[in-house]
């Protein structure tokens, strides 16, 4: 098991104690941000490990988590990613309050080794996380180095933005980006200055800047190939797309 917080002399001596792939079930429809974030997870399972990544195709354990978040719109609950390492992933929910030992949900973050590794609470004690050997789901105890806490999202009770399982299918088969549709208008607000733009990417030429605080009627996002989202909204009667991690 490695993180961004651990020197590459520990790799070798935090391995799982068993290191079976888990394959997991044809996907059903998402209906919570819980079941979603686990099934953008699930389509990285058997990708590699590699220090300092956040996909799309390879992961640290903390990047895994950060990818899985942004692509399902919840960002926002670590940071969009400013939480670079299990460590601060830890320490920023414990000051909060949202740390246990006890109670995890589906959608929980699991804490081992005090912050050396990170990973997705799935359900059944098992969680799904980046291992020297790649994305693998395994127990929550099957990891050499010590349990530490669940970290309470609250996720299993929201809503999930996408209700189209076949871009989860998709998305393990193809591990590109990845177009969904919003199950119900969603309002969500610029967080700073941000660009509205006539595609989901910085490629795309700006129509206009919108002030921070502007009210989103979402109609649509999609994940790039980065991992990163993309809301396809309304904003003072102009349509366009805006970087998903830059609202709220």
């Amino acid at each position: 098991i490695f993180c961004m917080s651990v020197g590459l002399s520990q790799i070798a001596g935090a391995i799982l104690i068993s290191l079976a792939p888990s394959t997991p079930a044809a996907a059903a429809e998402p209906t919570t941000e819980a079941e979603q974030i686990i099934q953008i997870a699930e389509t990285k399972l058997g990708d590699p490990w590699r220090f300092g990544a956040i996909g799309p195709n390879a992961f640290d354990c903390s990047g895994l988590v950060i990818h899985a978040f942004r692509a399902a719109g919840e960002g926002r609950l670590i940071r969009n990613g400013k939480l670079r390492s299990a460590r601060a992933m830890y320490l920023y929910f414990r000051s909060r309050g949202l740390a246990s030992r006890s109670n995890p949900k589906l959608g929980d973050l699991v804490v081992w080794g005090g912050g050396t590794h990170i990973g997705i609470y799935v359900g059944n004690g098992r969680a799904i996380s980046t291992l020297t050997r790649g994305v693998r789901v395994h127990g929550v105890f099957a990891v050499r180095a010590a349990f530490t806490a669940y970290l309470h999202t609250g996720v299993s009770g929201s809503v999930a933005i996408r209700t189209a399982a076949a871009t989860t299918t998709a998305a393990r088969q193809t591990k590109t980006s990845t177009t969904t549709a919003v199950a119900s208008t969603r309002v969500r607000q610029t967080y700073g200055v941000v660009n509205l733009r006539r595609g989901p990417g910085v490629q795309y030429a700006r129509i206009r800047s919108l002030a921070s605080g502007t009210r989103l009627i979402v109609s649509g996002k999609r994940v790039d190939a980065r991992g990163r989202t993309w809301y396809h909204v309304t904003a003072h009667g102009g349509v366009g797309w805006v970087a998903g991690w830059m609202t709220r």
